[in-house]
């Protein structure tokens, strides 16, 4: 019997992300054995500061992707959102399972809806992202800085800290959470982070048995979906450092992809969409990161890479 071991970082999401890709794989390859081993990344270490003060989201990819290249690993299972839009050489994203929910939520401290929060409310979050699209919708609200796993963020809305945090449908959904119905945003309102409830699979490159392991629980839509989403984010070249949204749904053979850059110093602001065939998601992304680069120049939106 085959055995993989699969590396993932120790927090309860992703653990529990990886068990449930693990048992997905042991029912389409029930000739394999899998060994789940975590790995602490520095991302999980510092849990005092924005990720945008001590490098962005690879922090939560790097040590799990030395451990593959180490041999202590077979392959890794990540957050999508958390991996870089250019692997090391020598590692492939090999498989993205069905995507999860992509939105954002917010849950408040006395159970009510975003809308009906107080023009002053303290909202806490830690993404440029979320906090320019919410400026927008609430322009009186204070952003406060958060980080730490569910059971920590949800702690300290109970306690009081804030009147509001947001956070990953996917995430929520994976341990099991239920979410209040008026907790969710909708993607138009705040334009999900790239890859956004999305799961890849990575290992080497040459790899070719882990690799068709892999991708017998690869999702065909899921994939064309994160290509444009990607491909927009390597064109533009940024991470978490502004903020930066694209999310891509598919109907008919056709990729749909909304896209947004800003400051959310100066709440400035560009979104644009367009469309293509399925076989064209890749040059969609581009395409639009092309466009939204030049909107960003006419607004002075400074892209910090």
């Amino acid at each position: 019997m085959k055995k993989y071991v699969v590396a993932t970082r120790p927090s309860l999401l992703a653990y529990t992300q990886t068990k449930q890709v693990v048992q997905v794989l042991k029912e389409k390859n029930p000739g394999c054995e899998f060994e789940i081993v975590k790995f602490l990344t520095h991302g999980d270490k510092v849990v005092d500061k924005p990720l945008v003060e001590f490098g962005g989201t690879g922090l939560f990819v790097k040590e799990l992707e030395n451990a593959i290249l180490n041999g202590e690993a077979d392959f890794a299972v990540h957050s999508l959102k958390d991996v870089p839009g250019i692997q090391p050489d020598n590692l492939i994203l090999a498989s993205f399972p069905k995507r999860e929910d992509p939105r954002d939520i917010v849950l408040t401290s006395t159970g009510i809806g975003f809308s009906q929060l107080k023009d002053n409310c303290i909202i806490g979050t830690s993404s440029p992202r979320r906090i320019l699209q919410l400026k927008i919708l609430k322009p009186g609200a204070v952003f406060s800085n958060i980080r730490g796993n569910i059971d920590t963020r949800i702690g300290k809305l109970q306690s009081g800290q804030y009147d509001a945090i947001v956070l990953a449908a996917a995430g929520l959904k994976r341990i099991g959470r239920e979410i209040p119905a008026n907790a969710f945003l909708s993607s138009e309102l705040c334009i999900p982070a790239i890859g956004q409830g999305a799961i890849a699979i990575e290992c080497k490159t040459g790899d070719k048995e882990t690799i068709n392991m892999l991708r017998s629980i690869n999702d065909n839509e899921t994939e064309i979906a994160i290509t444009a989403e990607r491909s927009f984010m390597k064109t533009i070249g940024g991470g978490c450092k502004f903020p930066l949204a694209a999310y891509a749904t598919i109907e008919n053979n056709m990729v749909s992809l909304n896209v947004m850059i800003g400051d959310h110093n100066t709440s400035k602001i560009a979104k644009f969409f367009d469309k293509s065939t399925t076989d064209q998601s890749e040059a969609l992304g581009i395409k639009l990161a092309h466009k939204i680069q030049e909107a960003a120049k006419k607004l002075n939106i400074d892209i910090i890479i």
